[in-house]
């Protein structure tokens, strides 16, 4: 059992108190005050529901866990190497660090970003019981960045209700220019940090983006885990966790004879992309390959096969990330 921290009541009993407050329950951010957050992209989130843990950076890198790494090289290296020894959360969804990562980007679209490197192409939200965590012995949490020297690092019931949480929890748009409002950046990623591992027994909820990269979580994941995260893994639109502004699929009809690929209108970088899609039937791959812009194809992406098929696999990639994958069955054939 994990050890708890001496004024674990306090804190749960402040927890609860916040998320009562007018200006967060009649919100869009009523539940932000019931999780933690951590978000990754799609191979790390199969990595850590196979291993059943969430490492550290410095963790995952030694032991070569971290499948790709989303965060900006020029952030980290101004990082603490002691904060890399920590599990991170944050507070809320769409903090800056979100606001620039998610999405799969084309390298056009990358020319205009602040934070070229700084890439989640396929974000993976895991939902942490927050009281769970935050009362365990040896969890702390910022009042802002831990990316940035003046952040404070704090652990106790008195320490987290003294946090700025109307800041922390700011939402709208700002104006960067302006001191105080550079100061809601700063806080909207305050943290929670566990130190160098931590279970998946306080996991509530892993949320993605759409059905379609539901639909390519699950695929990943081996047989067992499948049926063991089916009811936490969701892909609802009822809570506002994701920015949205960059390319992704949002749902896919797969035929006999053909497939089509939705993707988001909305995106800001709708190509060109280097389209490869992989299909695996009776134990044979057939790669596809194209140009894809997705604005000249009305966010439609439709491939004919050369004949029907029963049934297969198939892994859609984007510049070269993952953007779907999934199985077909045709269950017409079966004679019962």
């Amino acid at each position: 059992m994990t050890a708890k921290k001496p004024d674990a009541d306090n804190i749960r009993r402040f927890l609860q108190e916040l998320a009562q407050q007018e200006w967060i329950r009649d919100k869009e951010r009523y539940y932000w005050p019931r999780f933690i957050f951590h978000y990754t992209d799609l191979p790390n989130a199969v990595s850590i529901l196979q291993d059943e843990y969430i490492y550290s950076r410095n963790l995952s890198d030694r032991t070569g866990k971290l499948v790709t790494s989303s965060g900006s090289d020029k952030v980290l290296a101004h990082t603490d190497e002691t904060i890399k020894n920590y599990v991170r959360f944050y507070f809320r969804p769409k903090t800056p660090t979100q606001y620039w990562a998610e999405g799969i980007r084309s390298q056009t679209s990358f020319q205009t970003s602040s934070y070229r490197d700084a890439h989640c192409p396929v974000p993976i939200f895991f939902l942490f019981d927050s009281s769970e965590v935050l009362t365990r012995a040896g969890c702390e949490f910022s009042d802002g960045n831990l990316a940035n020297p003046k952040a404070l690092r704090f652990s106790s019931a008195d320490e987290l209700k003294s946090l700025p949480w109307k800041k922390i929890y700011h939402n709208g748009k700002i104006d960067r220019k302006k001191a105080d409002e550079q100061d809601i950046v700063f806080r909207r990623c305050a943290e929670v940090i566990v130190p160098q591992q931590i279970d998946l027994s306080s996991l509530r909820y892993i949320v993605c983006r759409s059905e379609a990269e539901k639909e390519t979580l699950l695929h990943l994941l081996p047989g067992r885990l499948r049926e063991q995260y089916a009811k936490q893994i969701t892909a609802t639109k009822r809570v506002d966790i994701f920015e949205r502004k960059h390319t992704f699929v949002e749902k896919v009809r797969l035929f006999t004879d053909s497939m089509q690929f939705y993707f988001s209108p909305d995106t800001e970088s709708p190509g060109p992309f280097n389209v490869q899609l992989d299909l695996l039937t009776n134990g044979v791959s057939y790669p596809y390959h194209a140009t894809v812009d997705l604005a000249a194809m009305n966010y439609i992406y439709s491939l004919t096969l050369h004949r029907s098929l029963e049934s297969y696999d198939i892994i859609l990639r984007l510049d070269p990330h993952i953007a779907y994958a999934g199985s077909f069955f045709d269950f017409s054939t079966i004679p019962f």
